[in-house]
C-alpha cells in the first residue's frame, strides 16, 4: 500500500461534496467537480449554514470501462 492516497493537495482535482443528515438517514452529493482546496472551503461555508448536515470532499472515481472486460 502507498501513501499517495493519504496525501491530499489543494490542487488536487475530481472531487465533490458528500454529506450525511446527523439526525436521519439521508445522504447525498452534489454533482459540481472542484479541487481539494475549493471543495473544502465550500464544506466550511455549508457547515457554518446548515448545522443539521456535515459535509465532507469526496473523490469521484472514474466509471469503469466495461466495455474491455467484455469485447
Amino acid at each position: 500500500m502507498t501513501n499517495e492516497n493519504l496525501i491530499k493537495r489543494d490542487e488536487d482535482t475530481g472531487y465533490i461534496i458528500a454529506w450525511k443528515h446527523k439526525y436521519d438517514f439521508q445522504t447525498g452529493k452534489f454533482d459540481e467537480q472542484m479541487t481539494y482546496g475549493e471543495a473544502c472551503k465550500k464544506c466550511e461555508e455549508l457547515i457554518a449554514s446548515d448545522a443539521e448536515k456535515t459535509y465532507w470532499p469526496h473523490k469521484v472515481k472514474p466509471a469503469p470501462e466495461w466495455h474491455i472486460l467484455y469485447s
